[in-house]
């Protein structure tokens, strides 16, 4: 059975087998060595670093959920009287913080996913 191709964006698997770990550390929230990442893929080889300055392009699959995350904040502060709109940048920048790791490792899964085909 084929795997779902979410399932393995999400999971941070390899996007040709769908199997293997892209990260050396499980977990999408990981902050020690959180784009540490295997040379090739230990179920069917495939070297993850496609080209020199591949990962740059993760720049652009990390945006949007950085926008997702973001802009709710940026709204309420937008709307809010003067002391709230500290208090709602001050929650933006927590928040930032503590999902940077989810951002950078999922847009590289994203990244890496729209590049590379699924081989049975």
């Amino acid at each position: 059975m084929k795997p779902s191709i979410y399932t393995s964006i999400f999971g941070l698997k390899c996007p040709r087998c769908r199997k293997g770990p892209l990260f050396t550390r499980k977990g999408i929230i990981v902050y020690k060595d959180m784009l540490e990442m295997h040379d090739n893929c230990s179920n069917c080889g495939l070297h993850y670093d496609l080209e020199n300055g591949f990962w740059l392009g993760a720049l652009w699959t990390s945006y949007p959920i950085v926008v997702l995350i973001e802009v709710p904040f940026l709204f309420a502060a937008l709307f809010a009287d003067d002391f709230m709109t500290w208090v709602y940048f001050a929650l933006m920048m927590v928040s930032f913080l503590i999902t940077w790791p989810l951002m950078l490792r999922l847009g590289r899964s994203i990244w890496i996913h729209l590049n590379v085909s699924y081989k049975s």
